[in-house]
């Protein structure tokens, strides 16, 4: 089957994973921060209290293995179908607050728990069950829908927000995730009951593991632990992750640090998910041509230099729209990596327990960060020192990706 024919024989899978993740999490990373200065504004929250929302994140350390190791046995049509009906009433949660700071906190660990049954954890199975030669075009596909939807929502979100509330904001979201979802979940192929792992590029459809393929947790696990590459990946992505409070809930306050209006940086934001769509064009389309360690560390590599000049007093609006720019080509060169990386070196039978378990060093890694950005803005009341720290970190990171197997025939774990 040639590269492109992959893509039209599979379009059913490809069309299933992209609009059910894309309209998950990757989208709310973006919405959220759109959400963010309102609601300082209006409820008196103090920057360095907000920036604990990152916390949040712990939660999924322990949901994650959970539902991945659910999805490698339930296949990808259960796990969604009950993400796609609680995703929308964890923003009517959003919707009521009345300004305790820890109702906003129990709403973000619900979409962030919630949320994980329908994200690119679930849905890239699809994608390693049916591509082989075009994996990384197709993951590209995938993850570019969050930033192109994001480069048109994020503008007209903020000015909904000013002349409508962010309360009636959060309903839109969760009517528009809901319809989305439901069609999502009818595109996904129906399962099949063979005993017989298929191999990718097969064109199967929603395939969960047998009791034929299935091991007992504690032995796949100990395979994924004592494997290198799971360490290498696990350790770089957690350096390089730190960043992610940044880009998430943080993005506009730190836009806004900068002597800029909460407008110009909601439209740096649309110049961020352009950023984001090239970065996973690119990484994408070299995952498919060239050594894989090599296309991931120049990937991941790239906002070190954003966030050092963002952490300069270079205030120049084209500046920083440079800088964020850099910062989204590797955040989208990230979510196409992760889920790369673990069909590249693991079976499919171990795919969900292996990424669920990578997830878990992102949140973790977010979570870390958004204490350090706390006590950063606490002692300092400003983002710039942790800026620099998170781009020297980026930098050390990045290089501890040149240490998986540069060959495409080495046997896959699992």
């Amino acid at each position: 089957m040639s590269y492109l024919g992959e893509l039209r024989d599979n379009i059913r899978p490809l069309a299933a994973a992209s609009l059910g993740s894309g309209t998950s999490l990757p989208l709310f990373a973006y919405t959220n921060s759109v959400f963010a200065p309102h609601l300082v504004e209006e409820f008196g929250w103090s920057r360095s209290q907000f920036a604990l929302v990152g916390l949040t994140m712990l939660s999924t350390l322990v949901v994650l293995p959970f539902i991945g190791r659910f999805t490698d046995r339930l296949g990808v049509l259960r796990m969604a179908l009950l993400g796609t009906f609680l995703v929308p009433l964890c923003f009517l949660g959003y919707a009521a607050q009345q300004g305790a700071f820890w109702h906003y906190l129990v709403a973000a660990t619900a979409v962030l728990a919630v949320g994980s049954l329908t994200s690119p954890l679930v849905y890239t199975r699809l994608i390693a069950e049916n591509f082989e030669k075009a994996t990384g075009l197709a993951l590209t596909i995938v993850n570019c829908v969050p930033a192109i939807l994001a480069m048109a929502m994020v503008p007209g979100l903020n000015w909904f927000i000013e002349h409508f509330g962010w309360r009636s904001g959060y309903l839109a979201i969760a009517l528009f995730t809901l319809v989305t979802g439901v069609v999502a979940v009818l595109l996904i192929p129906r399962r099949t009951t063979s005993g017989v792992e298929p191999e990718p590029g097969q064109n199967v459809p929603d395939y969960p593991a047998t009791a034929e393929l299935h091991r007992p947790a504690r032995e796949d696990y100990g395979v994924i632990l004592r494997s290198k590459v799971f360490w290498v990946i696990f350790i770089g992505m957690f350096m390089c992750l730190l960043q992610t409070p940044l880009h998430a809930s943080q993005m506009n306050l730190m836009l806004v640090d900068n002597d800029i209006s909460m407008q110009t940086a909601a439209n740096i934001v649309t110049v961020y998910a352009f950023g984001t769509v090239v970065g996973r064009i690119a990484c994408g389309l070299a995952l498919d041509r060239f050594a894989t360690p090599i296309v991931t560390t120049l990937s991941m590599v790239l906002p070190s230099l954003g966030f050092f000049l963002l952490g300069t007093e270079l205030n120049a609006v084209s500046i920083i729209t440079a800088s964020m720019f850099l910062v989204g080509l590797s955040v989208g060169a990230e979510s196409d990596l992760i889920s790369y990386l673990v069909a590249r070196y693991f079976k499919l039978r171990i795919y969900n327990t292996t990424l669920g378990l990578i997830y878990c060093v992102s949140f973790l890694a977010s979570a870390l960060g958004a204490v350090l950005i706390s006590v950063t803005l606490k002692l300092a009341d400003s983002f710039s020192p942790y800026l620099f720290f998170v781009s020297g970190s980026i930098a050390l990171g990045s290089l501890l990706f040149l240490f998986m197997p540069m060959s495409r025939n080495c046997e896959k774990i699992g």
